[in-house]
């Protein structure tokens, strides 16, 4: 196989440094993006098409049969706790003009399981309220146009098409939903012309139920119909200048709607139906403009609830893309087709999804299924309004929400009202608190099962050159080394071989030579590798003149930390022995872009080593506090002591206000980490109790008068930020010698802790 690098321009391929904290991860695939082919004409089609829909042309009648007149105030009731959320919407929006909406917003917030949670109840929030629209289709064609022997049928094959039209392109869906949205709008005027004049105020009073909880639970049924907003932002990565055309169309179109349904209710009131259920609206229709004026009210109803399913498909599988975009749904999920540039395969399952809903719940359960996830999808938005601002109160927020955090709270107050009156309706509420559950459950089981480097986006690495592996044991004790830099090289190969000495154990030496996104890896030229197999020749030898057998790799790849982690698991490493420069330039990663990636998804011990110097480790200070990160390091910090015949001290930090309490503890801990070491073969031991203020400091000071301070990450904790906080880097950054940091690989936190903390 030939790898012809000459093609290329040398300056493209980057040696691999785990100390390069700025390199971003490289991709292997150029995504396609979506089309930015709507605007604000299409925007409004699509929040004014969801909204008018089966929610008006059905659940008109069905609020008036709970509460009479007051079927308008449960209306105006639905909108406002729509808006304080719709103005959640618009902030985010604005900061990320993207597909997703809610999802990316979590995303960009929350740890991964609760944005993934908001995630997946957006996916069936969606698709059940597009399976209420498709049912409330069929209803309307049985009932009006022919009684077909197969009650869903009308509406399955309508969703067919949809589904269809959808995976065609976001033009041709887009210029469709202007089209029936721009004729509904029309008809419901009409509609409203032939029955305003029988309105009358007194009726109205007279008619106005005064059952709060009716009106309630009432606003609660009627909320999807509010619902159209969060699909226009879930069109945020298809529309022009997204920043100002969202906020513009979520407003005009709630405002638009909020108008049509005071209107439409007030004339279905006194249509003077016999009896008030899904199909009222139809009934006034005939009664106002007569049997030809009434079907073409009845075709319109139908065609509002077809322009409603494919704005939710939209959304729908533009959250499924988000998903998969930002690892929480299998990569292939959101494959963008070439041609096409829509999500053929989020479109189909969102297709499927709805086809099942329609099929196993009736038209009043589909509601309360659909509005009990959407309104707890709409909490934690809100709540992320509050957490995002103080998590980056400097961001630019070209729409920036009023009174925070009184507006999302009062958004998280009126929807936690309508899901509990949801309550009432027993059977599709658990059921949905049940899908949301078994959603999580496969999240969990799903991440659990990844390998640690298919955990990182992108392709795999490819293994250019390999020396000395012969028959991989699995039981032998290995230590994973990536060198890059010649002046640390002899450094690490000596802390990694007095630790491998001691356990019969044995090193691999790793060199990584990232390329560019259009570089393939199918082949390759020996002669582009040859300096790298000189380099790693002479580490392995220095590491083999100290007594340890060692083997060697170069691997190709886009992704630095996919590329150590891919070796680690093939080689079966137990250990991996990272270059750190003590710091992070990037506020949001922990110890930097690469090293957060291998630490949070390696499946073996790993030691960070900022080092100063490039003497023998002989003298180390140990601060320990007894957990295992802190056990695990008195073990490879008593085997570098030993190889270098030298002195381990183990200290712990008290300050002058310590109760007398905590000193005994910290002398407690002491002692109990000496008597651990003193199990093992006979070194030199001390232990010392600083008396300082601050930890950091403290330990900093002390760590002048040896070789090396090796710490042990934080406590029992699954989040990275908290394993490796603040103290080592201050650690770091106030000493001039050498410093540790050991974190112990334990299967179920790793797993947690990949999950949570990504």
């Amino acid at each position: 196989m030939q790898f012809n690098l000459s093609r290329y321009p040398q300056k493209v391929f980057s040696k691999y440094s785990i100390n390069m904290e700025n390199q971003p991860n490289s991709h292997h695939n150029v995504e396609t993006e979506l089309s930015r082919d709507l605007g604000l004409t299409t925007a409004l089609a699509i929040g004014i098409g969801t909204m008018i829909a089966a929610g008006i042309f059905t659940l008109s009648g069905l609020a008036i049969r709970n509460v009479g007149s007051a079927a308008i105030l449960a209306f105006l009731l639905a909108g406002i706790a729509a808006t304080f959320t719709a103005l959640v919407y618009c902030e985010f929006v604005s900061i990320y003009p993207r597909t997703g909406e809610g999802y990316l917003y979590a995303r960009k917030t929350f740890p991964a399981p609760l944005a993934y949670f908001v995630g997946w109840a957006l996916f069936l929030g969606y698709t059940s309220s597009c399976a209420f629209y498709i049912a409330s289709l069929s209803t309307y064609f049985n009932e009006f146009i022919w009684h077909s022997p197969i009650e869903s049928l009308s509406g399955i094959i309508i969703l067919i098409g949809l589904t269809f039209l959808n995976i065609k392109g976001t033009e041709e869906s887009g210029k469709f939903q202007i089209v029936v949205t721009a004729a509904k709008v029309l008809l419901l005027l009409w509609f409203i012309s032939g029955g305003i004049k029988f309105i009358e105020i007194d009726e109205v009073i007279n008619r106005f139920s005064t059952d709060i909880v009716a009106i309630g639970s009432t606003a609660a049924m009627v909320f999807i119909t509010f619902f159209g907003f969060s699909a226009i932002a879930a069109a945020a990565g298809e529309v022009k200048d997204p920043v100002k055309t969202i906020p513009k169309a979520i407003f005009i179109s709630m405002g638009v709607v909020t108008a049509l349904y005071t209107a439409v209710v007030l004339v279905v009131l006194f249509a003077d139906i016999t009896e008030y259920s899904e199909a009222s609206m139809g009934e006034a229709a005939k009664k106002f403009l007569g049997f030809f004026g009434g079907y073409v009210i009845i075709a319109g109803a139908i065609f509002s609830m077809i322009s409603a399913s494919n704005a939710s498909i939209m959304a729908g599988s533009r959250v499924m893309l988000s998903m998969s975009q930002l690892g929480h749904l299998p990569e292939e999920v959101g494959t963008i087709n070439k041609k096409t540039k829509t999500p053929i395969i989020s479109v189909f399952l969102v297709g499927g999804a709805i086809l099942i809903f329609s099929l196993i719940l009736n038209l009043e359960d589909l509601t309360t299924f659909a509005n009990t996830v959407l309104l707890l999808a709409l909490v934690l938005v809100n709540i992320a309004l509050i957490i995002h601002r103080k998590k980056f109160p400097d961001m630019e927020r070209p729409f920036k929400v009023p009174l925070v955090p009184l507006i999302p709270i009062l958004g998280i107050l009126a929807n936690f009202y309508l899901i509990f009156q949801m309550f009432s309706n027993t059977l599709p509420f658990f059921l949905a608190i049940a899908t949301l559950l078994l959603g999580m459950l496969g999240f969990l089981a799903w991440k659990g099962s990844q390998t640690a480097e298919a955990s990182i986006k992108g392709s795999a690495s490819h293994v250019a050159h390999s020396q000395g592996r012969g028959t991989i044991d699995k039981n032998k004790f290995r230590i994973l080394v990536p060198i890059a830099n010649p002046t640390t090289t002899q450094s690490l190969i000596r802390i990694a071989t007095s630790i491998a000495k001691e356990r019969g154990g044995e090193l691999l030496l790793l060199k990584i030579v990232t390329v560019p996104d259009q570089v393939p890896l199918t082949s390759y030229d020996e002669t582009s590798i040859e300096k790298e197999q000189i380099a790693l020749k002479q580490a392995r030898k220095f590491a083999e003149d100290l007594g340890v057998p060692a083997h060697t790799l170069v691997r190709i790849g886009y992704n630095i930390a996919r590329a150590v982690l891919e070796t680690s698991s093939d080689r079966f490493c137990n250990l991996i022995i990272l270059g750190w420069k003590g710091h992070s330039t990037n506020k949001e990663k922990i110890l930097g872009t690469i090293t957060d990636d291998v630490v949070t998804h390696a499946k073996s011990d790993i030691m960070l080593v900022k080092l100063v110097g490039d003497s023998p480790i002989k003298n180390i200070l140990l601060p320990t506090a007894g957990g295992e990160h802190a056990q695990c390091a008195e073990q490879y910090a008593h085997s570098l002591v030993k190889s270098n015949n030298g002195v381990l001290t183990v200290c712990q930090v008290v300050s002058d206000s310590s109760t007398a309490e905590q000193v005994s503890f910290s002398k407690n801990n002491l002692e109990k980490a000496m008597n651990r070491l003193g199990e093992k073969e006979n070194i030199k031991l001390a232990q010392e109790l600083i008396n300082h203020s601050s930890i950091a400091e403290g330990i900093a000071n002390e760590a002048n008068q040896h070789d090396a301070v090796m710490i042990g990450a934080a406590g029992q904790s699954i989040y990275p930020q908290i394993l490796f906080g603040n103290i080592p880097e201050e650690i770091a950054k106030q000493t001039n010698k050498t410093v540790i940091v050991v974190k112990h690989y334990h299967r179920v936190r790793a797993l947690l802790g990949k999950v949570i903390g990504e």
